[in-house]
């Protein structure tokens, strides 16, 4: 089969795109993509509107350069092209590995709805990562390597040419007398790919040709192990009774303390990767097991961080969630005209959204506060209030244990002042001065610690 029609075939099992997105560096693989999918587009039974989309990491003092090349030939095959500059922060990681965080954040950034990101992978790189993931220790979800389809954003990522070898997009671009740029770093075998590529690779080739093939296949397999492990972390975490909470989500705990050690482990990775995308490593598996699964009861200050994730626990139940921002209690007192959403300094934002007949399950304000001087501020320390519907008093510190906010929330809590006066806590609950009565037309608060 050619290797024009074993595109067509790739891009016809895609039949729910509606725009091919080419991840273009301006290489040999993407050129030889982009290529491809220019030639096989006309073909298919509904052709698609095709981009080229080039990132510029200015790492090198060609990358100007290499944009304007691929900027022209975009051009001269009749493709839309689009650049987008990032910037590389290296900070814990190395430069590849922050550069590609960078690359993937912007292609996420720019995709939308029933897009398809194609890119350039072939069975070289799929070879080369599988044994980069073995020499550094990974298990059968770090050694599935990369995976051909996946969801990113509200897009999907496709690598149509990953069981292709580099040769034969070599010989293809020859063929077609195709020019790309060469990216001098890719010679550096201070790299751990290049290295592999250059020194390691040849080597191997030598005693065993299929090396590679064989390298890829063998990541083939541990995909489809994987794949049961999902189907069984899905399975023990439905047992588990997984709900959005106010950030993030949460999950019963008893389920999860009745798993073997390896099978929790298996359901936090997948939890994880469902809901932040952000796979914890072993030391840091190894940290959650020891502080919510070795005790007999969890601290409410228990805590382990990765990447921008977090774990916590609080009143029986695990949660996960995107790392909360620092926060120091400010003693500021932010005016508000409560017609516009507030935001709120590492404490999210605030509104008032108008309800026509007020609902016992609805804690809202009286309409005609909504005209007075209203502000918001922070906990200092001593505050009392009376709750709508009780008869004194208490102090905000035992409310907020009565109305069970998770612990790490408390501080950031905004209360809600009326002309001097505490009229409401969050959207916990609206003091009673201050209420609206049933089936009066209010205003409830909407406290969302989300962006």
């Amino acid at each position: 089969m050619s290797l024009e029609s074993y595109m067509l075939a790739q891009l016809q099992a895609k039949p729910f795109a509606r725009r091919w997105v080419v991840a273009y560096s301006g290489g040999l693989d993407s050129t030889v993509l982009l290529h491809l999918v220019v030639s096989v587009n006309r073909q298919l039974a509904t052709p698609l509107a095709i981009c080229a989309l080039h990132i510029n990491h200015h790492l090198s003092p060609n990358a100007a350069a290499w944009q304007a090349h691929c900027q022209q030939q975009a051009q001269q095959w009749g493709v839309d092209f689009y650049s987008a500059d990032v910037a590389v922060a290296s900070e814990g990681q190395g430069v590849e590995a922050a550069a590609r965080d960078a690359r993937y954040r912007r292609f996420e950034n720019f995709l939308t709805a029933d897009d398809c990101l194609l890119m350039g992978h072939h069975l070289d790189d799929q070879a080369e990562t599988f044994l980069l993931r073995l020499l550094r220790g990974a298990g059968a979800l770090g050694l599935s390597a990369m995976p051909v389809t996946r969801q990113l954003g509200l897009a999907s990522l496709y690598r149509p040419l990953l069981a292709i070898t580099r040769d034969a997009l070599s010989e293809y671009a020859e063929q077609q007398h195709l020019s790309w740029v060469d990216d001098d770093s890719n010679a550096s075998t201070v790299f751990d790919r290049n290295f592999l590529r250059h020194e390691l690779f040849p080597v191997l080739h030598r005693r065993w040709p299929q090396a590679k093939v064989q390298f890829a296949k063998a990541a083939e397999h541990l995909q489809s192990a994987q794949q049961l492990l999902n189907d069984l972390a899905a399975l023990d975490l439905a047992n588990a009774n997984e709900q959005q909470a106010r950030y993030g989500w949460c999950v019963d705990l008893l389920p999860l303390q009745q798993l073997s050690s390896e099978r929790r482990n298996n359901t936090l990775r997948f939890w994880c990767m469902q809901r932040q995308g952000d796979v914890p490593e072993l030391q840091h598996l190894q940290q959650i097991q020891a502080q919510f699964f070795g005790v007999d009861l969890p601290s409410t200050s228990a805590l382990v961080n990765w990447g921008g994730s977090s774990i916590r626990y609080f009143n029986q139940r695990l949660y996960l969630m995107p790392s909360l921002p620092p926060f120091n209690v400010s003693t500021n007192v932010f005016s508000w005209d409560g017609r516009h959403p507030l935001k709120l300094p590492s404490a999210g934002q605030i509104q008032l959204i108008k309800v026509d007949k007020v609902q016992a399950s609805t804690p809202a304000l009286h309409s005609k506060y909504q005209r007075c001087a209203l502000s918001v501020a922070w906990r200092q320390g001593g505050e009392r209030c009376t709750p709508q519907g009780r008869s004194g008093s208490q102090s905000l510190k035992k409310l907020l244990q009565e109305y069970q906010l998770e612990t790490w929330l408390r501080d950031r809590v905004p209360l809600l002042f009326i002309d001097g006066q505490l009229a409401a806590v969050g959207d916990l609950w609206v003091c009673d001065t201050f209420a609206a009565q049933l089936g009066d037309e209010g205003y409830s608060i909407v406290w969302c610690l989300y962006e």
